[in-house]
C-alpha cells in the first residue's frame, strides 16, 4: 500500500504545519501529501490569502470543492473522510501530535493511520541559508531588547536597602520584563515567558522572576521571541549585576564565560551533542564548580549545553549527554552553560549560531 501524509493543525502554533506550507493561520486547516504532490485545504475565508502566501510547490484547495450541494455535514471529520476516500489505496502517516479525535474517527471508517516514529519533517533540523537569515533577524530583535534591559539597569539607582529605583519607583522583574516585551512588539516580535530573575530566583533556570531587583546580586535575563512575519525564534541569555558582585558570583561568571567560549571553539560538524556538553561540564568542574544534589535540590550545571532553534524555540538537535548523534552542517543551536546554587543564585550566558563544516558560526 502506498503512503500519504496528513496534518491537521493551525500554523501559528504548529511548526510542522508552518514549515510545510509557509502560510500563517490561527485556525486548524489540513495539509496532505500524496506521492510528490502537496496540498493545503482552507476555508473561503482564507483562500485568497493562502494562495498568496503559500509555498509555490503546495497547491491550495477550497474546502467547498470537496462537497456537493446535497452534503449536509461539512465539518473537519467529513472533510478528512472525503480526502482519504479520494485516495483509497494509501495509508496515512501522521505526526505524533495528530488530534486523537480525528485519528479515532478515521480509523473507525477504515482509514489506515500510522504515527511517525521520529520527526515528521527531518529536513527541519538542518537549516538552509534563508532560514539562517530568519534566525539572524530574530537575534537582531532579541539583542535590541536585551540592550533595553541593560539600559534600565544602568539608569537605576541603588537605595540604602539595596533595592533599585528607576523612574522614581522600585525596579522589579515585572517592570524590566514589560519594557523588554514592549520593545519586541514594536519591531514585530512576539515575546514568550521572558525571564528576569534576580538573586535566589536566578538559581532556578526557568524561574521567570518576580518582585524587587536588588544590587550586588546576579540578574539572569533570558529573552526568546518569535518573529511574527516568519515564525522563527531568537534566544539569548545574559547575566547582570548592578553594584558590586560578590567574589563567588564573579568567579562563577568567569567560569561560565570560559566554558561557553571553549564549547563554541570546539563545535563543528561531526561533533556529538554529548561531546560538546562534556567540554563545558568539565571546564566548570575544573573551575571548582561541582554539579550534584543536596537536600533534594540540584546545583551546579544542571541542564544541557544547548538546543536547536528554528520554528520551535526548543527543537532538535539537543546538545546534551542524551544526544550521542553527530551535529550536522546547518544545525542552528544555542550554547548556554550555567551554574545554579540556592545560596546565592545563578549565572547563565547564551549565544546562538549555526554549525558549519569546520566551525561554529556564532550570530552574536
Amino acid at each position: 500500500m502506498d503512503k500519504a501524509r496528513l496534518i491537521v493543525a493551525d500554523s501559528e502554533t504548529c511548526a510542522d504545519m508552518l514549515y510545510a506550507c509557509g502560510f500563517h493561520a490561527p485556525d486548524n486547516f489540513i495539509y496532505f501529501a500524496v506521492d510528490d504532490d502537496e496540498y493545503i485545504v482552507v476555508s473561503r475565508l482564507e483562500l485568497s490569502r493562502a494562495k498568496n502566501e503559500c509555498h509555490n510547490h503546495v497547491q491550495v484547495l477550497d474546502i467547498d470543492s470537496f462537497f456537493a450541494d446535497k452534503d449536509e455535514k461539512r465539518d473537519m471529520k467529513a472533510l478528512l473522510l472525503k480526502i482519504t476516500s479520494q485516495n483509497p489505496d494509501y495509508s496515512w502517516e501522521v505526526p505524533q501530535d495528530f488530534p486523537l479525535v480525528y485519528a479515532d474517527f478515521l480509523r473507525g471508517n477504515g482509514v489506515i493511520l500510522n504515527c511517525c516514529d521520529d520527526k515528521f519533517f527531518p529536513g527541519r533540523i538542518e537549516k538552509n541559508e534563508a532560514e539562517v537569515d530568519h534566525i539572524k533577524e530574530a537575534m537582531v530583535k532579541t539583542e535590541m531588547s536585551m540592550a533595553r534591559a541593560h539600559q534600565i539597569l544602568s539608569e537605576s539607582e541603588i537605595q540604602g536597602d539595596l533595592t533599585l529605583i528607576w523612574n522614581g519607583a522600585t525596579l522589579t522583574s515585572e517592570i524590566i520584563r514589560a519594557e523588554i516585551e514592549v520593545a519586541l512588539v514594536r519591531v514585530g516580535a512576539v515575546p514568550f515567558a521572558t525571564i528576569v530573575a534576580c538573586g535566589k530566583h536566578s538559581a532556578e533556570p526557568h524561574n521567570s522572576g518576580s518582585g524587587s531587583i536588588y544590587a550586588n546580586q546576579p540578574i539572569v535575563v533570558d529573552i526568546f521571541p518569535k518573529v511574527s512575519a516568519t515564525g522563527y525564534w531568537g534566544d539569548m541569555t545574559r547575566t547582570f549585576v548592578k553594584g558590586k558582585a560578590p567574589d563567588v558570583v564573579k568567579k562563577a561568571y568567569d567560569a561560565v564565560k570560559d566554558a561557553r567560549n571553549k564549547a563554541k571553539a570546539y563545535l563543528k560538524a561531526g561533533v556529538t551533542g554529548t561531546e560538546a556538553h562534556a567540554i563545558a561540564f568539565d571546564s566548570l568542574e575544573q573551575s571548582g564548580f561541582k554539579t550534584g544534589q543536596e537536600n533534594g535540590i540540584y546545583h551546579g550545571f544542571i541542564h544541557g549545553l544547548g538546543h536547536g532553534v528554528g520554528l520551535d524555540i526548543h527543537e532538535a538537535p539537543r546538545v546534551s549527554p542524551m544526544n550521542k548523534s553527530e551535529l550536522n552542517v546547518g544545525n542552528v543551536i544555542t550554547v548556554e552553560p550555567g551554574l545554579y546554587y540556592p545560596e546565592w543564585g545563578g549565572i547563565r550566558l547564551e549565544d546562538i549560531g549555526v554549525i558549519r563544516d569546520g566551525l561554529f558560526d556564532c550570530f552574536n
